[in-house]
């Protein structure tokens, strides 16, 4: 290759799960100054598979294994899911076309085919029948098709193939913070009642377990991306919330993703009215911690910020437990 051509453009996907961080990962990146990628049509930066979610928790599938699902509701699943994989596979093709990579952020457990995940939720393994009622198939850029081949090993609904094409980015936050925040914002947005009724729901949400499995299906896989544009850091990259408040650190990821690092920052203005008057009311509760920022507080990234929640969820208890108290002995 000549030292004139450009690098081929990297197609980058941050997998997350509830609570890590990820928007404020994405606010240092500064995505929108990226100029070496195209952004989702949504202005989300990823959530492609968003009314997948949207459709489990509308229909009480969270709390269900899909084999217990009517056979409604795993169509309008599966449609859920090639939409939001034909969404990905658009965005990546207008960027090839425009010599540009992507940057897309996903919660891994919206990508988990619901038969691995009532394997690892429930210990069932599934019939061969329903190890297939969750799949999806799409001829990809340059016509090399994407063929039938999902294992065990890949948990997701994507075709293993299309793998090939993304080099992803793990982000993770100590559990002790996650689980907490999460269990919090429920309890804001839907009740406390409902979080405590909703245990596979949290564990679905919570665990790393889909995280761990997806790593090391890309890291053990000998076909897949390894470089980045940084020597000595390659894909899959792993990175601990706890430490985007170095500064140095967030630098050098930015650059080993295709990024200009002098484009990242470290302050902002916090979100105006309008702006956040667009959101939706669980957007707005789950961004409000980003929302309201001006900058890194460091503070919110650690333990200290668990004790907190212990404090708050205490008190929850007790209002409680004076109403109950109250009905038992009237």
């Amino acid at each position: 290759m000549s030292s004139s051509q450009p690098p081929p453009p990297i197609h980058n996907v941050l997998l997350t799960i509830p609570r890590t961080a990820s928007h404020l990962l994405t606010q240092l990146l500064n995505l929108p100054a990226q100029l070496s990628i195209i952004r989702s049509p949504n202005r989300k930066d990823g959530y492609l598979f968003l009314s997948v979610a949207a459709q489990r928790f509308r229909n009480k599938l969270t709390e269900r294994p899909a084999s217990q699902w009517t056979e409604e509701e795993k169509q309008g699943l599966q449609d859920a899911f090639q939409t939001g994989f034909d969404d990905w596979v658009a965005l990546i093709e207008e960027a090839e076309r425009q010599g540009k990579g992507t940057y897309v952020k996903e919660h891994v457990h919206w990508l988990v085919d619901p038969v691995a995940e009532e394997r690892l939720l429930e210990g069932v393994d599934a019939t061969e029948a329903e190890k297939h009622v969750f799949k999806l198939y799409m001829p990809f850029p340059n016509d090399s098709p994407i063929a039938e081949s999902n294992n065990l090993d890949n948990i997701t609904t994507l075709p293993t193939p299309f793998f090939s094409h993304l080099s992803p980015t793990f982000i993770i936050r100590h559990p002790a913070l996650t689980f907490p925040s999460c269990l919090r914002t429920t309890i804001d947005i839907e009740g406390l009642p409902i979080a405590l009724s909703s245990p596979r729901t949290q564990a679905w949400e919570c665990t790393y377990s889909w995280t761990l499995s997806l790593y090391n299906f890309y890291a053990h896989h000998p076909s897949f991306p390894r470089a980045t544009r940084v020597k000595g850091v390659t894909y899959p990259i792993v990175i601990d919330a706890a430490d985007l408040v170095d500064e140095g650190l967030v630098r050098v990821y930015a650059k080993a993703v295709g990024f200009d690092e002098e484009c990242v920052r470290f302050e902002w203005g916090a979100a105006g009215e309008e702006e956040v008057g667009r959101l939706g009311a669980a957007e707005r509760r789950m961004k409000s911690s980003i929302l309201g920022s001006r900058g890194v507080e460091s503070g919110k990234l650690g333990l200290e910020h668990f004790h907190s929640f212990i404090r708050e969820i205490s008190q929850h208890i007790t209002k409680i437990s004076i109403v109950y108290e109250a009905k038992s002995s009237s």
